[in-house]
């Protein structure tokens, strides 16, 4: 939550958790291919290297896992978003067809469309930033999950 004198901005927990994973991912991912230079190097012994990568695999699957479950909640939510845009979306295009046809006066549609679009435009922003999180998170979401070990 972000407080101003004249705005208050809430960000919807699905939002920072997708942050935190793709930053922690991003960092292990890093740490790991760290681990392995050092390896391949020789500046670390193999058991030390065992130890850590062992480690660094249990943080990183449990984030794959996180961020799977999330990407599935995200996924969900977008879903309904949809569904409630596009059932918005119908209602205010009958209520024009209905005044285009004459069997909506004016004043109707106005109190219509006033009902319908500030409801409306949050959703349409939420889908926005839903399907640009999920895309973000998707893409540091290993397909595979697969870190070697037996490098010598």
């Amino acid at each position: 939550m972000g407080l101003t004198p004249k705005i208050i901005t809430l960000t919807p927990d699905w939002k920072l958790e997708a942050v935190d994973i793709i930053s922690e991912l991003s960092l292990l991912r890093k740490r790991i291919g760290a681990l392995e230079s050092l390896k391949d190097t020789k500046e670390i012994e193999g058991e030390i290297y065992t130890e850590l990568l062992d480690s660094q695999k249990a943080g990183y699957y449990d984030k794959v896992k996180t961020g799977e479950a999330l990407s599935a909640s995200m996924k969900h939510r977008l879903s309904e978003v949809a569904g409630q845009i596009s059932s918005l979306t119908r209602y205010l295009v009958n209520a024009k067809l209905d005044h285009k046809s004459g069997e909506l006066d004016e004043e109707s549609l106005k109190m219509a469309q006033g009902s319908i679009e500030p409801t409306l435009h949050p959703l349409i922003a939420e889908r926005n930033d839903l399907a640009g999180s999920l895309k973000t998170l998707e893409e540091v979401l290993p397909s595979r999950v697969t870190i070697g070990q037996n490098r010598q």
